[in-house]
């Protein structure tokens, strides 16, 4: 993957004309005010001075492909931007309801949809059991559970991180 900086294509983004449409400077899109008066109008914030501009641009100019590519390197990242969480495919977050088994937790999965007719969420409670391997998980915890080899009839999950203990913030 090849990065290139333009400082061509970077004024015109800033000024609303982008080849993909209105972005935001850190390269998100600009979303519509709520305002009905204008149906034209971009909410954005106001672009940095030239100075700290120009500076930010030499930065990113001298570092190399990789370190672009890696967005912890780029300076001030960490202030702006709270890195991704890398989930695994098919990850659950749930609740210990039961720790009673050995070896198995009993994990209550949350999940939510919206009736639109009357805007409110309609909650949906299922529960997996998943393979708890050291037995560190405790009731009450908030955990992650991803999917495994199916390891008995009602197992076929295994918890890979205890996210929040029971009582802590």
């Amino acid at each position: 993957m090849k990065l290139r900086i333009d400082e061509a294509t970077t004024r015109d983004v800033e000024k609303g004309r982008g080849g993909r449409g209105y972005v935001d400077d850190d390269g998100g899109p600009v979303v519509k005010s709520s305002s009905s008066s204008s149906s034209s109008s971009y909410v954005s914030r106001s672009p940095p001075s030239p100075a700290s501009d120009d500076a930010i641009l030499e930065d990113l100019r001298g570092m190399s492909l990789t370190q672009l590519a890696d967005m912890r390197t780029i300076p001030g990242w960490d202030l702006v931007h709270n890195p991704p969480r890398r989930n695994p495919r098919g990850a659950l977050v749930g609740t210990v309801v039961s720790d009673k088994m050995q070896k198995t937790v009993n994990v209550a999965v949350d999940r939510y949809r919206i009736v639109p007719k009357y805007r409110k969420r309609w909650k949906f409670t299922r529960k997996f059991m998943a393979h708890d391997e050291k037995e560190v998980c405790n009731e009450g915890d908030l955990v992650m559970i991803v999917p495994c080899q199916k390891i008995s009839r009602h197992k076929h999950f295994m918890v890979r991180e205890i996210i929040r203990r029971k009582g802590q913030l």
